[in-house]
């Protein structure tokens, strides 16, 4: 498989989908927020209607594979997926 670079958009874009799901409403009405810091790592805080819920890497991994196999067509777990902040696009995600 070719390298291929996951913006922070398509980022959050899987993870609104991804939580749409899991709360049964619209994507477009949850907010994501991509977060790091150097204690908690990699997390996301996804709210809809006031409720906050946080996902860690393993969740957010997920979302990204259902992304790559649902929008992209990639056999998802035929690839090996790490999660990255690049100074000038925010945070990435390098599917290999």
């Amino acid at each position: 498989m070719e390298t291929m670079i996951l913006s922070e958009d398509n980022l959050i874009n899987a993870l609104c989908i991804y939580h749409a799901r899991q709360i049964n409403v619209m994507p477009e009405d949850v907010e994501i927020e991509l977060c790091f810091d150097d204690d908690e790592g990699y997390y996301a805080d996804a709210y809809y209607k006031g409720r906050k819920d946080t996902y860690r890497v393993a969740n957010m991994l997920a979302a990204i594979r259902v992304f790559l196999q649902e929008e992209l067509n990639v056999d998802p777990y035929a690839a090996s997926i790490r999660l990255e902040i690049d100074d000038e696009q925010g945070m990435i995600a390098i599917v290999e």
